[in-house]
């Protein structure tokens, strides 16, 4: 469906594509604020010109998009407005012509019968798991507005840390791959022509210079065979990360990674105790929110441990115990976990760890950034030390004899 052409204008009816019209009605609503749809339903028309499928529209969007979404619907619906036009309000008023097509899709659903929740589900790739899981509960059990706003809060949370770090190692990342860049246009441009000079002049050549044009006539020689390489092994790599141990291989060698695996191992707890707490708060059974947080864990060793976890405590078990069997929960976390069970506040609990692990790893990331800035530049200049001595040193021995 395209929204090239959309238009919001009061009336009584939905105009789509193919000219058939479906009342706005409360034909499909949803439970929530039922008694007050009625005033409503005369309250939008969208016309919609154009086509596209789902799934071209079916794209991630950004997690910033997202919970500004999911806030300003839980005060659309706290105010009183009903899901149909709150949603029909946020279509008009996005930019992103995507997400503005897929509310408007997820309108149409409601309207031709489907939960809210079955309209999130046609998109998984926009809306995470959680969201969707979070909406059923609440249509079930009533309280869409503040759930909403639990949903908000946790997306919040997630874009504030991906900031984060994407912030912190922006500029050495920058950095580098300037250097990078450089460096390929010396060896494959810069010291050829070099080369033609020194030879020239027949000079006897420092061993380092040696060094330096042996490396760059092996590059040169063998380019197509290194580009061969380089593409087929990313290709091989890509694909192999598609398979089950590829992705194990995967999850396991980033949590191994020095410095770097222990803030990607506290990040992934605090993600899903956040996940886990935002969950059962909502009033979602235990077993389901496992379910729900090994499907967002994004590393395949928490995905089976938390599957396995579930299994255990559907057999009788208590969650601490069972996750005290599996090492890659720390000591503490299972612990805490533990004084929340018996305590009768595990969602609290989960809060507290989250909260705790969050601060940790901007602490850790903040820590990290100031030492590699400064690393990075010694390495660097230490290579374009090598190179400036490689290429000059000649030609000040070739002034002085001249």
């Amino acid at each position: 469906m395209s929204t090239n052409n959309i238009t919001i204008r009061p009336g009584k009816q939905l105009k789509k594509k193919h000219g058939r019209k479906t009342p706005v009605t409360k034909q499909g609503q949803p439970r929530v604020n039922s008694a007050k749809q009625s005033s409503f339903k005369d309250f939008f028309t969208l016309d919609l010109s154009g086509g596209s499928s789902k799934k071209s529209i079916n794209k991630k969007v950004k997690l910033e998009e997202l919970h500004t979404f999911a806030n300003q619907l839980s005060v659309l619906l706290s105010s009183g407005v009903p899901l149909l036009a709150s949603l029909n309000i946020l279509a008009d008023q996005t930019q992103n012509q995507q997400f503005k097509s897929v509310i408007i899709t997820i309108v149409e659903n409601i309207n031709n019968g489907h939960t809210f929740h079955e309209g999130l589900s046609e998109f998984p790739k926009v809306f995470p798991n959680i969201f969707i899981s979070l909406v059923k509960a609440a249509e079930m059990s009533g309280g869409l507005p503040e759930v909403l706003k639990q949903v908000a809060s946790y997306l919040r949370e997630q874009d504030k840390t991906q900031k984060r770090i994407k912030s912190a190692t922006a500029y050495p990342r920058f950095v580098f791959y300037f250097f990078l860049v450089i460096l390929v246009a010396v060896i494959y441009g810069l010291v050829p022509k070099f080369q033609e000079t020194f030879e020239s002049y027949n000079a006897e050549l420092p061993m380092i210079t040696e060094y330096l044009l042996a490396a760059s006539n092996a590059a040169l020689r063998y380019i197509y065979f290194e580009i061969g390489v380089l593409v087929i092994g990313i290709m091989a790599y890509k694909n192999f990360l598609k398979t089950p141990k590829g992705r194990y291989f995967e999850s396991y060698l980033r949590l191994k990674i020095p410095v770097m695996g222990d803030i990607i191992m506290k990040d992934i707890i605090s993600r899903f105790c956040r996940t886990l707490y935002v969950l059962i708060k909502s009033g979602v059974p235990l077993v389901n929110a496992l379910e729900v947080s090994s499907e967002t864990a994004q590393n395949v060793l928490y995905a089976q441990a938390l599957r396995n976890i579930k299994q255990g405590i559907i057999s009788g078990d208590t969650f601490s115990r069972q996750l005290a069997f599996y090492p890659v929960f720390p000591s503490m976390v299972v612990k805490m976990i533990a004084t929340g069970e018996q305590s009768g506040a595990l969602d609290t609990m989960l809060k507290n760890i989250s909260d705790l692990y969050d601060a940790d790893v901007e602490s850790k990331i903040a820590g990290i950034s100031s030492v590699i800035e400064p690393v990075l530049m010694v390495g660097l200049g230490i290579i374009a030390i090598f190179v400036i001595l490689a290429l000059y040193l000649p030609i000040f021995k070739m002034g002085s004899i001249m």
